[in-house]
């Protein structure tokens, strides 16, 4: 593993802009490497000797604070291999595209975690122990007063992306981790940002509980993160009120479970699911395929029921028995499941049927199938 200082190239375009590809072209990154490594090296001791390589590519941050730092270790692993075929330790590496793919598979942007307004180049600075002790006390002072890009730097990736900034500035990767605990505090998420960064910097990451602002609980506990999931058979049992309110509720809880986990897993966490007061030992004995199942009968199942709501989507299939009871509750975990689902009841020749709402039992106490006594 390489020895590197760690950081990025943050740039935040104008109010509704997004960039139409991730991969700058290699011209401007051939272009580009003298001045982000010229303005770097204002920083550095010159007391030591260091090594400068860059991704030419635009990552969303949560990319590149995932557990091990795995870009950013790439990137110091690929300059030490350039070493070994003759690049010199105090040389600059430029990694772009070749062919519209870059390098390495880790190199290559995760585009389908995208959606902020914040899009990062990761650098490093390569050195000896002794080397990158002394950049680090530097850099980490230096570059939060001084860290906005030279004004070519930013002329030329407005250029080749087609896009005007905000701001492009040149920062440590702990201060990107700040900026981001304190873009998820703001929008109500700064409870997750405790098990990422304990996850990110711990030494070794220590156990973990928080709760979120609905009650839900997440657990950090052998390098995975536990979520409790409630089927709305037991919400109901646990939370009193009238069906419509009470479901508007558990939405939302369902809601705030998906947030979660798209946010934890953009960050390269393990996410497990957990029923509430199961030990985090073991999973949930009722989750399946990325299902948590709620068994109701041992029939054979003949047709399914999908509950939607919107804003949503899929709440849970329920499937159904020839006399039309409801067998089973069947929680989607991810998207991926609602495709596998497809295919069985393919398989088995179950019809699914969209019931573009959800449906409840007569108690309120259950989701239903429309063939049962219903009351929404």
């Amino acid at each position: 593993m390489a020895t590197v200082w760690m950081g990025v190239l943050a740039l935040e375009p104008v109010a509704g802009a997004l960039p139409q590809r991730h991969l700058l072209t290699r011209a401007t990154a051939e272009g580009l490497m003298a001045a982000m490594g010229a303005q770097l090296a204002r920083f550095l001791p010159p007391e030591h000797d260091y090594g400068f390589v860059w991704s030419a590519a635009l990552y969303d941050p949560a990319q590149l604070l995932r557990p091990g730092f795995p870009v950013h270790q790439e990137l110091g692993n690929l300059f030490l291999a350039g070493q070994r075929a003759g690049v010199a330790a105090g040389h600059s590496l430029t990694l772009c595209e070749r062919d519209g793919r870059m390098p390495t598979a880790l190199l290559e942007p995760d585009v389908a975690i995208g959606g902020g307004t914040l899009f990062t180049i990761p650098v490093a600075i390569t050195g000896s122990e002794d080397a990158i002790a002394a950049a680090t006390e530097r850099l980490e002072i230096d570059l939060y007063g001084q860290g906005l890009a030279d004004a070519a730097i930013v002329y030329e990736l407005a250029r080749d992306l087609g896009l005007s900034f905000e701001h492009v500035r040149l920062m440590s990767l702990l201060d990107l981790s700040a900026m981001m605990a304190a873009q998820l505090e703001h929008i109500g998420f700064g409870f997750a940002w405790q098990l990422i960064e304990e996850r990110l910097y711990g030494n070794p990451p220590q156990c973990l509980e928080v709760s979120t602002a609905l009650g839900q609980s997440l657990k950090l506990d052998d390098g995975a993160v536990w979520l409790s999931f409630l089927p709305y058979s037991l919400y109901a049992r646990q939370n009193a009120g009238l069906g419509d309110q009470r479901l508007n509720e558990y939405v939302a809880q369902l809601h705030e479970f998906r947030q979660l986990q798209g946010l934890l897993a953009a960050h390269g966490m393990i996410v497990r699911v957990r029923l509430p007061q199961a030990d985090t030992g073991h999973a949930c004995s009722r989750q399946n395929d990325d299902f948590v199942i709620d068994s109701l009968s041992p029939n054979a199942p003949v047709r399914a029921c999908l509950h939607e709501a919107a804003g949503l989507g899929a709440i849970a299939l329920t499937l159904v028995d020839a006399a039309g009871a409801a067998v089973e509750h069947r929680y989607p975990l991810s998207a991926a499941a609602i495709g596998r689902f497809r295919d069985e009841a393919r398989a088995q020749q179950w019809p699914i049927e969209r019931l573009g709402r959800v449906v409840l039992s007569t108690d309120g106490e259950d989701l239903a199938a429309p063939s049962e006594g219903v009351r929404h």
